[in-house]
């Protein structure tokens, strides 16, 4: 590759990154479950794409060759889960996790609606990882990133057929959960957020307290009118965050003589 070849094409990634920056943010985030690794792991991303333009080949978008780099980034902080932890309490204790719930004596009108969406966010955080890893992946790289299946075949080196599995299963497992528990799935069912909330202040554990920005209330119902429930769930995946690309920027260059 010739060095002016190569300058355009690091322009490229760039702007690329940027043009990706907020939903590889999303991606990532539901990763790594907290920003700091977020940040860390998007960092290493782009070092290695902007070091190793040599390795890009033109046979592949640009913007498939990125997130697989990300995606092989963020593998390195996936953690499993073999139960929910609601599960394991009600294990623990000898009891449904509908007696658990009902145990907590506690009125929604004691909690404001940002502890809510946080504990709400938490919980969301909290299905995702009981699911197995590929099918992780193969998710978040459909409702994050919006790809399609033949894009995410091709990021995660696998069949076109093999990705469509994949996210069946992910969505199916996904649907399992939410539909025995969620209470906002369905108000009958036992798991509520402030519950939870109530749950972990009497047991001294620390409530999250990210930097994200949630769906509220308000835009929750205003997504779940007339919507199926696999729909509903999947909304849930949506986050943002007030990180902007610039500030990223900034934080590469404090650790990188790369810019």
């Amino acid at each position: 590759m010739q060095n002016s070849e190569k300058i355009m094409i690091e322009k490229r990634v760039t702007e690329e990154f940027q043009k990706h920056y907020q939903k590889l943010f999303g991606m990532v985030y539901r990763m790594t479950e907290n920003i700091q690794d977020t940040e860390d792991v998007l960092q290493n991303a782009f070092i290695k794409a902007y070091n190793n333009i040599d390795g890009f080949r033109e046979e592949s978008k640009l913007s498939t060759w990125l997130y697989r780099i990300t995606v092989n980034e963020s593998y390195r902080y996936l953690k499993t889960w073999n139960k929910l932890p609601v599960v394991s309490i009600a294990e623990k204790l000898g009891v449904s996790e509908k007696i658990f719930f009902e145990s907590i004596d506690c009125t929604e009108a004691e909690y404001d609606t940002l502890i809510i969406e946080e504990m709400r966010e938490k919980c969301m955080r909290g299905f995702l990882r009981c699911v197995p890893q590929n099918m992780r992946v193969c998710f978040l790289l459909k409702n994050c990133l919006e790809l399609k299946n033949k894009e995410i075949a091709e990021i995660m080196d696998i069949s076109e057929s093999n990705a469509k599995v994949l996210l069946f299963r992910a969505r199916q497992r996904l649907k399992e959960m939410f539909e025995y528990r969620c209470s906002l799935i369905d108000p009958d069912k036992p798991c509520k957020c402030y519950l939870w909330i109530k749950y972990m202040k009497d047991n001294g554990l620390l409530l999250p307290n990210e930097q994200i920005n949630y769906k509220n209330k308000e835009l929750e119902n205003e997504h779940f009118k007339n919507m199926e429930l696999l729909k509903q769930i999947e909304c849930m995946y949506h986050v943002e965050h007030n990180y902007t690309y610039s500030e990223f920027i900034e934080r590469l260059k404090s650790v990188s003589t790369l810019l």
